[in-house]
């Protein structure tokens, strides 16, 4: 209705010339003039307030409209515009729905109505306004926009990037937050050639732009092109030193060239600027390029809270309850992008072949395209049941494994590339567990467990993990024993390497390789005459950095040897052609320490405080070799030296090794499998029980 002015001799607010007090103020409640103005007028003095840049006056008129004619859709649209301006989401909705009564097509209205409806959390309707806009107008760009920044929050990437390219059709001049979004869709698409053209296309007209530049540049990293990343984030990092995201992914591409120098400053500052933020920050840092730097437990999950946050749903969705399975049996889903040639398909793969099928009902959920490869073939033939969801929402995700009554779910992704943590925030599973494919604590409230052991995660390191500890009884890493080369082992000949030298021996990923484990590998070199150093070769720009770190020892850079990559049954048999593996830290060997142990070839490491460093440790225990897990760079040094000088010593130790294999649990999958399922029991029951007593 029309707000009263202060003085009842000022004007009318309606537009009519007239004082006040006798126009409207002269008025009964209720009652209406002839003489006062019909719905045109009103709705004509609405749009000329308007105009003027008077919404109060404006909004007064459209409520005159709406008493004389309610269904009004001009007045309605009006109205609630300004709801929705005011923050009245919910009213806003309705008013737009009273105006589509009279104008079921109208584009303005359903475009508006989808932006309200996206402000009260109700993204899947406001994607049906956007679609019905569309439907009417194909080419309406603010319903293009908003469609596609709908469909980025709910990280449908696919159709996401599909919206912005009509949208891009149509306009170029468009917000650099907005080309942004558009080049991580078509990155998140797999369209890397067509992100980076979008996004070096935007840098040209905002070159000092830090978030493309680092947008930019982390798009680099993921093709693997360091030199290109490092340009791009050290100009974002210049002009923004206090993004920590930029700063991480600059430290990370440092790492992947094996580029030093200064690179100790970088963490000092990363760790800093980390510590410094609350949880509640606008931004975060990825959490997987952190685990290979020398930061803290306390850090790492604060990051990865910070982390979590961005996947929170505006509402906590419950936890569903299953009923139980008729056979009594627990029903299992395993969700992950690697049901492929993968190190985690290394290492789960007879596991899941050897589950007690009278115990637990295996459900395995793809979230890339089925791999129809023999590995993705044997997986298939390993679970009971799978499903290959890589084409839908978070949403019909979870709803697939709601409807299949998953009991105990397991993220073997956590937070590495492809990941889907939205899936897992909507709750889809009453008891989930980050498993496997992140050597580290989540931060997240919707994951229950993490699968663990004793020696990985100690009771006392309980505290810096946002999920309880699964516990497995010897070793929480399963093994593929069957990929155990079969057959007599290369020869050094075959292998590269020289006959008669001791080799060192390191096949981790380059970025794990940090100065300070290196210069440890060059006063081995320098002690140990005639010895080399077999690395996975990786990039050229790792090569050449190395091999000028050599030299700065003064020793010789042919003694540094990079493997070639090979097709995995030759990666791990070569393995047996080294002396001794020397792991890295704080992110040790993992899968690669397993391929190690299976071809026969000692691993020696250094146990720090986290997941990612004491994996390894957790292996060697578990195969009878614990005096092959030391506690700092100083004993693992004279550990190695030991070992190298002492060729008894270490033709007993490999002896042990070959024969522990087939006593010892690392490699009994029999025993792991039985283990595995009663642990399952065991964290269900603890459920169930919990359930009852509320």
């Amino acid at each position: 209705m029309l707000t009263p002015p202060a003085s009842r001799n000022a004007p009318c607010p309606c537009g009519s010339g007239k004082r006040y007090k006798d126009c409207h103020g002269s008025l009964k409640p209720g009652e209406t003039s002839a003489a006062l103005p019909d719905v045109a007028a009103w709705a004509e003095r609405g749009r000329q307030a308007l105009a003027a840049g008077n919404p109060d006056v404006a909004g007064d008129c459209w409520q005159q409209v709406l008493v004389l004619d309610p269904d009004n859709a001009e007045a309605n649209f009006h109205v609630a515009n300004r709801m929705r301006e005011t923050g009245d989401a919910k009213g806003a909705i309705a008013a737009y729905r009273r105006a589509l009564r009279s104008a079921p097509t109208n584009v303005a209205i359903l475009n508006n109505l989808g932006l309200a409806l996206e402000a009260a959390g109700e993204s899947e309707q406001a994607l049906e306004c956007y679609k019905r806009v569309l439907a009417v107008d194909p080419m309406h760009p603010d319903a293009l926009g908003n469609l596609a920044n709908v469909l980025y929050e709910r990280r449908e990437f696919e159709p996401c990037a599909n919206a912005y390219d009509r949208l891009f059709g149509i306009r170029q001049e468009l917000p650099v937050a907005v080309i942004v979004r558009r080049g991580i869709a078509l990155q998140k698409s797999r369209r890397l050639e067509e992100a980076e053209a979008a996004l070096r296309e935007a840098a040209r007209r905002w070159p000092d732009d830090p978030q493309l530049l680092t947008n930019l540049g982390s798009l680099c990293v993921e093709q693997a092109r360091y030199a290109d990343a490092e340009r791009a984030l050290s100009r974002a990092h210049e002009i923004d030193p206090s993004n920590a995201y930029t700063l991480s992914m600059l430290a990370h591409a440092r790492a992947h060239r094996c580029r030093w120098d200064g690179i100790d400053g970088l963490f000092g500052e990363l760790r800093q600027l980390l510590d410094a933020r609350s949880t509640n920050a606008s931004w975060s840092v990825a959490p997987f390029p952190l685990l290979a730097m020398p930061l803290p437990p306390s850090t790492l999950l604060h990051a990865a809270r910070c982390w979590a946050q961005t996947f929170r749903p505006s509402q906590s969705p419950p936890r569903p309850s299953p009923p139980p399975a008729p056979d009594g049996r627990l029903r299992v889903g395993f969700v992950s992008t690697d049901f492929r040639p993968h190190p985690v398909a290394s290492l789960m793969m007879e596991l899941w072949e050897k589950i007690d099928r009278d115990r637990i009902e295996s459900f395995g959920y793809g979230l890339l395209p089925e791999d129809t490869g023999p590995v993705g073939q044997r997986i298939r033939r390993a679970l009971e049941h799978f499903t290959d969801l890589s084409a839908g929402s978070a949403a019909s995700m979870a709803q697939k494994i709601r409807d299949d009554e998953i009991q105990i779910l397991f993220d073997l992704n956590g937070y590495t590339q492809n990941a889907r943590p939205d899936l897992f925030a909507l709750r889809p599973a009453p008891v989930q567990i980050n498993s496997m494919g992140f050597p580290g604590t989540l931060g997240a409230g919707w994951y229950d467990y993490i699968h663990v052991d004793a020696f990985v995660a100690p009771h006392e390191a309980q505290a810096d993990y946002a999920e309880r500890f699964f516990y497995m009884p010897h070793c929480y890493v399963p093994s593929d024993t069957t990929r155990a080369p079969k057959g007599p082992a290369p020869s050094r000949e075959e292998c590269g390497l020289p006959v008669d030298a001791f080799v060192f021996c390191c096949f981790n990923n380059v970025f794990k390789i940090l100065p300070h484990v290196f210069a440890v590998w060059l006063k081995l070199l320098h002690a140990v005459p005639g010895s080399v150093l077999w690395l996975l070769d990786m990039n050229a720009d790792a090569r050449t950095n190395l091999q000028r770190e050599m030299r700065s020892a003064r020793i010789a850079p042919e003694r540094l040897i990079f493997a070639p990559r090979v097709e995995i049954a030759r990666h791990i048999a070569r393995n047996a052609a080294a002396d001794l593996f020397l792991d890295t830290s704080p992110y040790g060997a993992h899968t690669t320490t397993n391929d190690a142990l299976l071809a026969g070839l000692p691993v020696l490491t250094f146990a720090g405080e986290t997941l990612a460093s004491r994996n390894p440790g957790s292996q060697l225990h578990a195969l009878g070799l614990s005096e092959l897990v030391t506690s700092s760079l100083e004993g693992y040094e004279s550990a190695a030296l030991a070992l190298a000088r002492d060729p008894q010593r270490l033709s007993t130790l490999r002896s042990r090794l070959s024969l522990n294999r087939h006593s010892y649990p690392l490699f009994d999958m029999t025993r792991y499998a039985r283990d595995f399922a009663d642990a399952l029991a065991s964290i269900w029951n603890d459920y169930s029980g919990a359930v009852a007593s509320r």
